[in-house]
């Protein structure tokens, strides 16, 4: 089956917790902490798979989860990190956000690999916590929770070379003849309901990839015979053959139907390079006369000569592969200058659904006032701080313990965040939000 479009759900590991241990042991009365740290969280990797040219192995199964880091123990002794879950899509995959439709990522090379979820961070265990001034910390950090993220996938085929056309206009025949290629073959309208791929080899070191897009129809730039979904798969390819089948009535007429689908669809569609192709020119029985009148036809309206093939017979193949790989060559040449331009700019920049690299010191303060509910939960009024470290330290601490808020209240003053909020009219008991937690402000009052 194929399937070219799909929504998934996916979880990251979340990182094991810190170990809050004393050491006891034979003639060690006072060995002291040594709590082990949490495992990290395992990651969700997403990575390019030339040899998929369908989604339908993610389309069955909707929910992915990373495995979760292992807790740490006594006797500093480390909890284990969560395995990495890696799925494999084609090359030509989007990714988008599904709440905000952004795009996350872009499939374009082999084997690329992108962590669109990150396992959560491990917790210290009290051992890491011990000092000069707090010998026997009695706390440990929590594990952080992994990210997770509702994710839509778009699959559009990368192929060179995009054959399009009426139905029945030889398609699939072409690329039957001139690659590997098995598409269904028959004598009715919209036998190709999928697109294929195909390698067409003219000599060991020239190949290109072609694509079978199945029969267009007047009005598909609107969804009719499900049209739309097959043109976002011409939109990668660097140039289109345009079959017309000759043996019909109004073979000019049946170019400008599709034209006009394009443009609707889009310009970019519509600008892309194309050869015109008559096909089954075998039905004329060797009229070369009128394949001259029709191709004068077309270039006289068009400014475009058309090639002649017949498929079955092989007739025209070999001109219409070295003319395909001139244009071809001619495309990739300029588009690895324009790669080799953005790579000496320094323009090429990656979308991270996470940021590594960030100012840990980094915080904003704002006001905020969260209404009650029916359900008995109560109004609040206070501030909310935001700030990727500051929140990652709380969310991972036990505010249930008194020593680990302790701990927070420390941080609250180096951090600078103690300042603002006396600044912005906080007081000793004003509500903070962080995350999805709340607690008390407990300003450090300093020695003067």
């Amino acid at each position: 089956m194929f399937c070219d479009q799909t929504s998934l759900y996916l979880k990251a590991g979340n990182g094991g917790g810190g170990s809050i241990s004393l050491l006891r042991a034979k003639f060690l009365a006072k060995g002291g902490p040594d709590g082990g740290n949490g495992g990290r969280g395992g990651n969700v990797i997403l990575k390019a798979n030339c040899n998929l040219n369908s989604l339908i192995h993610l389309h069955t199964k909707k929910k992915f989860n990373a495995e979760n880091g292992e807790g740490g123990q006594g006797r500093q002794l480390h909890g284990k990190g969560g395995e990495d879950i890696t799925l494999e899509i084609p090359v030509g995959t989007i990714i988008r956000d599904s709440e905000t439709q952004e795009v996350l990522y872009d499939f374009r090379v082999d084997k690329e690999e992108f962590i669109i979820a990150k396992g959560g961070r491990g917790g210290y265990g009290n051992e890491h916590f011990k000092s000069s001034i707090r010998q026997t910390p009695r706390f440990a950090e929590l594990g952080e929770p992994g990210q997770e993220i509702f994710i839509d996938l778009e699959l559009k085929l990368i192929a060179d070379v995009g054959i399009i056309g009426l139905p029945s206009a030889g398609k699939s025949t072409l690329i039957s003849q001139i690659s590997a290629a098995k598409p269904k073959i028959a004598a009715y309208h919209f036998t190709t309901l999928i697109p294929n791929l195909g390698v067409v080899k003219l000599s060991n070191n020239r190949t290109f990839v072609a694509c079978d897009i199945p029969g267009l129809i007047e009005g598909a730039s609107e969804g009719k015979g499900l049209g739309d979904e097959f043109l976002r798969h011409i939109s990668r390819s660097k140039i289109c053959i345009h079959l017309v089948d000759i043996s019909l009535e109004q073979p000019l007429n049946d170019y400008k139907i599709i034209r006009k689908e394009l443009k609707n669809y889009s310009q970019e569609l519509a600008d892309k390079k194309e050869i015109i192709v008559f096909s089954k020119i075998d039905t004329l029985g060797g009229d070369d006369e009128l394949l001259g009148f029709l191709q004068d036809e077309f270039e006289k309206e068009l400014g475009i000569r058309p090639l002649g093939i017949a498929s079955f017979a092989g007739s025209g193949l070999h001109e219409l592969k070295e003319e395909l790989w001139k244009i071809i060559e001619e495309i990739r040449v300029e588009e690895r200058k324009i790669e080799e331009e953005k790579r000496k700019s320094d323009q090429i920049q990656l979308f991270q659904p996470h940021l590594d690299k960030v100012d840990p010191k980094f915080f904003i303060v704002t006001k905020e006032i969260q209404q009650g509910d029916q359900f008995g939960t109560p109004r609040r009024e206070g501030f909310r701080i935001t700030g990727q470290r500051f929140e990652q330290i709380v969310i991972q601490t036990d505010l249930q313990n008194r020593e680990a808020t302790m701990r927070i209240r420390d941080i609250i003053h180096k951090m600078g965040i103690q300042k603002k909020l006396l600044a912005e009219g906080a007081v000793n008991g004003t509500t903070l939000f962080v995350g999805t937690k709340h607690f008390d402000f407990e300003p450090l009052v300093l020695k003067k």
